[in-house]
């Protein structure tokens, strides 16, 4: 019996947001994607800065050449603000940068809690998304909370908002256990955890894996290797789609192209691990990943006699 496909679906942040976003560093990196047949979901600040998309003709250039070229662009928050949709988890507010959240979280929970609220998270993404279509003249499907923040309401939320996805769930906490003591022992993948993070309306979710090239620094390139692989391996393993996140300066400015290079020995094994299995390596967006996905599960469950792993 052939296997079945392998999805790899390459996701990036951050775009326009300043400090992790520039244009030159954008081109670079799908001049990457061009080079490595990736294709990538690129999940953009709608109003970064105050500033709308439209307001910026540079990166509305990219992005529409970037869609000509099979990529996708996805909704990524409103402002960037940490709580506009939610609120980050605990191994992404650990990060030392962080502080600033950490503290207006702990002053102002009630606050930020009351704000998210159906209504007002449901005006936000249409905001959102109202602003990247203004811009790029064709509609978004997909959304990623700023800083990976979720609550309850921003699922329903983006279902009433008709998304088609939310990719702002994880995985893998071991990413960002790395970056914030230097070590970290791999949480399971498995089709158990994927399934028990979808929502139970319409709504797709498509949990991320974990970021990998945040300034990675060759004191740690093996270790994160390793971490990466080993989630490709566990989600091909159980037939889900394999979600890596970057983010477009921090992968451009790690030391030694070691960003870069994490990837094209990832892609490199995860060539290898399908043409030994007998499947095809997909590189798709997460909206191809969500047409995929049905069939891709139905033929899982043939090769695990109706069961999932």
């Amino acid at each position: 019996m052939k296997s079945s496909p392998v999805l790899f679906c390459f996701t990036v942040d951050d775009l326009c947001f300043e400090g992790y976003s520039s244009e030159e560093h954008l081109r670079r990196l799908l001049d990457f994607c061009a080079k490595q047949e990736l294709k990538a979901t690129l999940f953009t600040v709608p109003l970064a800065q105050g500033k709308a998309l439209r307001e910026r003709p540079g990166y509305v250039s990219i992005l529409k050449d970037a869609i000509a070229a099979g990529h996708e662009v996805g909704q990524h928050g409103l402002e960037h603000d940490r709580f506009e949709f939610g609120i980050p988890p605990a191994m992404v507010l650990a990060l030392s940068h962080e502080g600033p959240a950490r503290e207006r979280l702990k002053n102002h929970r009630a606050e930020i809690e009351k704000e998210l609220a159906i209504a007002p998270l449901r005006r936000r993404l249409a905001r959102g998304r109202d602003i990247l279509k203004q811009a790029l003249g064709l509609p978004i499907q997909g959304f990623r909370g700023p800083c990976l923040s979720i609550c309850d309401n921003l699922f329903h939320a983006l279902e009433a908002e008709r998304f088609v996805y939310d990719s702002s769930r994880h995985m893998q906490p071991g990413g960002w256990d790395l970056l914030n003591r230097g070590a970290c022992v791999p949480s399971p993948i498995t089709r158990k955890v994927f399934d028990s993070l979808q929502y139970a309306g319409s709504l797709r979710v498509l949990p991320l894996t974990a970021e990998y090239t945040w300034y990675l620094k060759p004191a740690m390139f093996d270790a994160t290797l390793k971490l990466a692989i080993h989630d490709f391996d566990a989600c091909m393993d159980a037939g889900i789609p394999f979600v890596p996140i970057c983010h477009v300066s921090p992968i451009r400015e790690g030391e030694e192209d070691c960003g870069f290079k994490l990837y094209r020995e990832l892609i490199r094994h995860a060539q290898e691990r399908a043409a030994a299995a007998g499947a095809e390596l997909r590189m798709l967006t997460l909206s191809e990943a969500c047409q995929t996905l049905p069939a891709l599960a139905r033929s899982q469950e043939k090769q695990n006699g109706g069961t999932h792993g």
